[in-house]
């Protein structure tokens, strides 16, 4: 339930980053979840992703690692590792968020294929602030087609921002 009612404070910028559409209303979610000292991998993630988006990278890489030791599929472990990725990425270290990026998109082709359009629209993030912007384009790409194949008017549409980023 906490993931849900995050998520629904989140918008993107013009970098395609995470933002809160509500500041006060996603920090009181926060600071009460954060109250709660929780214990448990989904809180512990929603958490981290809640406090990325506030721009509290340290705690967010401190809750995101925490979910990430919890993790108990490769699903929840590619989850926990690309918003990790995303909290280096912010804070200003593209290199490390590329390398784990890079890790998941590994296992994602491994062993959890419905996250591979995840992995790679991040890995394709990472590269795009590395300005590695070839690399980017062909990444993000692939995962516009995979994108496209699903069908997901709002995951092809943010595939569609990360590309035309490149263009500017």
């Amino acid at each position: 339930m906490l993931f849900q009612e995050i998520d629904q404070l989140i918008t993107y910028d013009e970098r395609q980053r995470m933002v809160p559409s509500d500041r006060d209303r996603l920090t009181a979610l926060v600071d009460s979840a954060r109250a709660q000292d929780p214990t448990d991998y989904t809180t512990l993630r929603a958490l981290g992703i809640g406090l990325l988006v506030l721009g509290e990278y340290a705690d967010a890489i401190d809750h995101l690692n925490r979910a990430l030791d919890l993790a108990d599929t490769s699903g929840r472990r590619i989850a926990a590792s690309i918003n990790l990725a995303d909290a280096y990425r912010y804070s200003g270290d593209a290199a490390a968020s590329e390398t784990l990026c890079r890790a998941m998109l590994t296992l994602a082709r491994k062993e959890v294929p419905e996250m591979l359009c995840f992995s790679l629209q991040h890995l394709g993030k990472a590269l795009t602030e590395l300005d590695r912007r070839q690399e980017a384009r062909e990444v993000l790409q692939e995962a516009l087609a995979l994108r496209m194949a699903e069908g997901d008017p709002e995951l092809i549409a943010r595939s569609q921002a990360g590309l035309r980023l490149l263009d500017t």
